[in-house]
C-alpha cells in the first residue's frame, strides 16, 4: 500500500510540480492550498508526511505545524517544511514549531525524494517499536538527577535513553518527570507535548499501561518519550505523588529499559519516585559549591535507602576553563567515585538544540557520542547482572 502525502502549497504550480513528482516515485499524493485546507483534510484523511509551505495566506506553515504537534491525533505525523525562506531564524522557526526537516527551495528533487524516504522509514520503525508488546519482565528504571538546575539532566537522560535503544536494538523509554519544563521535550521539536500533563489530570487509578501508551510519543531513533510541557503554569502539576507513582509504578513493564529526567533536589515526588529506580545517575558540575551541594544530594539518597551500589556518579564539564576542579579533586572532595566524566562541547550542545536532533545523532563521531557510549556500557552491564 502507497504512503500518503500531503503537500501544501499556496502557489498553484508548485503545488502541482511537486505533487507529479512525487506520484511518479510511487506515492499517494493529496494537496492543499492554504493552512487552514490542510487542517482540514490531516483531520479527515490522515497522511503518513506532510510536505508543508511556510508562507501561505490565512495561517502560515509556522501555526499549522504547531496545531498538529499540540493535538495528540496528529503530533506523530512526519512535517517536511518546504519553502524559500532561507535565513538560520527562519529555520529555528521551523524546526521549534514542529517540523521534522527544513528544506528550502528550490531544491535538487533527489534531495526532497531522499528525505521524503528517511523520514518515512523511521517513523514505520518507531511505530513498529511501538507495536512490540511489552516484555513481560520488569525492566531497567534509571533516574537521572542533580542538586540544582541547569546542569544538563535533560540532555543527559534524552541522549542515554537514545544511545541505550542503538546499542542494546531493544526498548526504551525516556520520561520527563518535570512538567512546566519540557526541556527534553523543546530540545526534539515538539512545543506543546499533552502526554504527561494528560496523566497527571487523571485520577491516579485511571493510569493504566494502556493510558500511558497513549500518552507517548515515538521519536524517529525509535524511542519512546513521555514527554512534560513546557508551561510554566503546568509546573503546579509537580506535585501529583500519586499519579507520578502511579506512572512510575507502570512504565518498567513496557520498555526493558526506562530512563527518568527528574530535574533537581530531592521533591516529594523525586522521594516517591527514586525508591522504584534500579540506579540513579548524578549529574554534578567541577565547582566548589556544586561539589557541596551534591554530597548533601548523596547524602540524601543515602536516607532514602539508595546506596553507593545504587548511584553512579557523572560529571559535566559545560564550559573550557581551568578555573574548575578536576576530576581527581572532585573525586577525592566529594568521596564518591565519578564514573564517566563528560569534556565541553559548547558548540554541539547548541547546534543541537538549534537543530532539535539530539547531540549523539548530530554528531555520532563526536567525543561527547562516544562518552555516552561508555555510559551506555556502564549501565547495561549493571543491567544484566542484575
Amino acid at each position: 500500500m502507497a504512503d500518503k502525502l500531503l503537500i501544501v502549497d499556496d502557489e498553484t504550480d508548485t503545488l502541482r510540480l511537486v505533487a507529479l513528482m512525487l506520484e511518479r516515485q510511487g506515492y499517494e499524493v493529496a494537496t492543499a492550498e492554504n493552512g487552514i485546507a490542510a487542517l482540514e483534510q490531516v483531520k479527515a484523511d490522515k497522511p503518513d508526511l506532510i510536505l508543508l509551505d511556510v508562507m501561505m495566506p490565512e495561517i502560515d506553515g509556522y501555526e499549522v505545524a504547531k496545531r498538529l504537534r499540540q493535538n495528540p491525533e496528529t503530533e506523530d505525523i512526519p512535517i517536511i517544511m518546504f519553502t524559500a525562506k532561507t535565513q538560520v531564524e527562519d529555520k529555528i522557526a521551523g524546526l521549534e514549531s514542529g517540523a521534522d526537516v527544513y528544506l528550502t527551495k528550490p531544491t535538487q528533487p533527489r534531495e526532497l525524494f531522499a528525505q521524503v524516504k528517511a523520514i518515512l522509514g523511521r517513523a514505520k520503525k518507531a511505530k513498529t517499536v511501538v507495536q512490540v508488546a511489552p516484555p513481560s519482565d520488569r525492566g531497567f528504571t534509571i533516574g537521572v538527577i542533580s542538586s540544582k538546575g541547569g546542569m544538563g539532566v535533560s540532555s543527559i537522560a534524552a541522549n542515554l535513553g537514545i544511545m541505550l535503544h542503538r546499542r542494546t536494538k531493544t526498548s526504551v523509554l525516556v520520561a520527563e518527570f518535570r512538567p512546566g519544563y519540557g526541556g527534553i521535550s523543546l530540545d526534539l521539536g515538539y512545543s506543546n507535548p499533552e502526554g504527561l500533563t494528560r496523566l497527571l489530570k487523571s485520577e491516579p487509578k485511571e493510569i493504566t499501561s494502556h493510558a500511558i501508551e497513549m500518552a507517548l510519543i515515538s521519536h524517529g531513533t525509535g524511542v519512546q518519550f513521555l514527554l512534560a510541557s513546557p508551561h510554566p503554569k503546568d509546573a503546579a502539576l509537580g506535585n501529583a505523588v500519586d499519579n507520578f507513582n502511579a506512572i512510575v509504578r507502570n512504565l518498567p513493564f513496557l520498555s526493558r529499559y526506562v530512563v527518568l529526567d527528574l530535574g533537581s533536589s530531592l521533591s516529594a515526588v523525586n522521594q516517591a519516585v527514586i525508591s522504584k529506580c534500579d540506579e540513579i545517575i548524578v549529574v554534578m558540575e567541577p565547582s566548589p559549591n556544586n561539589v557541596r551541594q551534591t554530597k548533601e544530594l548523596v547524602n540524601g539518597l543515602a536516607d532514602l535507602g539508595i546506596g553507593e551500589g545504587r548511584t553512579r556518579i557523572v560529571l559535566v564539564n559545560r564550559v573550557r576553563s581551568s578555573v574548575q576542579l578536576n576530576w581527581a579533586q572532585v573525586q577525592e572532595d566529594l568521596g564518591q567515585k565519578i564514573a564517566m566524566v563528560f569534556t565541553p562541547a559548547p558548540e554541539l550542545a547548541y547546534q543541537a538544540a538549534a537543530s532539535s536532533q539530539p547531540m549523539v545523532l548530530l554528531q555520532p563521531g563526536s567525543i561527547t557520542t562516544q562518552q555516552f557510549d561508555k555510559l551506555v556500557a556502564l549501565v547495561t552491564q549493571k543491567s544484566v547482572s542484575e
